[in-house]
């Protein structure tokens, strides 16, 4: 079996997780960095901010046009930029930090907003599914398709699960006589019988009447 090495940064030459490799679902990860976020005592060794990045590329490829970590603008544990180009090809760059996901530019490997539309670039999102819930209607279509197909699968797979009347066999009741015959010519399936005696009645015996 062909071992996955960790994939090297083109724009840093960090090593860092293969992208193939994601151990943990987005909404665990992102859930771990906004509390990581709001209470510093609870931060570990590591940041694991790059590992959220990853899982919402490898989560949320089936409703965008593109989605990529940057590897132009600055990647570091406490800073990653991810670009994203929306089904109705729009660009964003976004950024993530431990406070969470938010639009920096309407173009791709851009840190620089539109200061005439200062609401859509300082709201921050606690994950990616929020995000592009909001600026994104083709998403939000594409995501309902895929949780009634992903419901259906449930439905069929609790179904398949459960045998039909049809199948449950009876033994089939012969009237044949020569499957009788067989079925009862060993007598060693037969149950033995062990003979009780049975007293001997006194023929002066009269019952006796109140």
């Amino acid at each position: 079996m062909l071992k996955s090495e960790p994939i090297p940064c083109l724009r840093c030459g960090n090593v860092g997780s293969p992208t193939g490799s994601v151990p943990m679902s987005l909404h665990k990860v992102s859930s771990i960095n906004r509390s990581a976020g709001t209470n510093p005592a609870s931060r570990g060794g590591e940041s694991s901010l790059e590992l959220e990045a990853i899982a919402a590329v490898h989560e949320l490829s089936f409703a965008v046009q593109s989605i990529s970590v940057s590897e132009m603008l600055p990647r570091t544990p406490d800073l990653i930029f991810v670009n994203v180009t929306t089904l109705e090809a729009q660009p964003y760059c976004l950024e993530l930090t431990l406070k969470g996901w938010r639009i920096t530019s309407l173009r791709s490997d851009c840190m620089v907003g539109d200061f005439t539309r200062l609401e859509l670039f300082t709201k921050y999102y606690d994950s990616l599914y929020l995000l592009m819930d909001d600026i994104s209607p083709g998403y939000r279509e594409r995501f309902s398709e895929k949780l009634v197909q992903r419901l259906k699968l449930i439905e069929a797979g609790e179904e398949d699960q459960v045998a039909p009347c049809a199948s449950l066999q009876s033994p089939s009741l012969s009237t044949d006589s020569s499957s009788k015959e067989s079925q009862y010519s060993s007598t060693e399936s037969l149950p033995i019988v062990t003979p009780v005696s049975t007293p001997a009645i006194d023929p002066d015996f009269k019952p006796k009447f109140k």
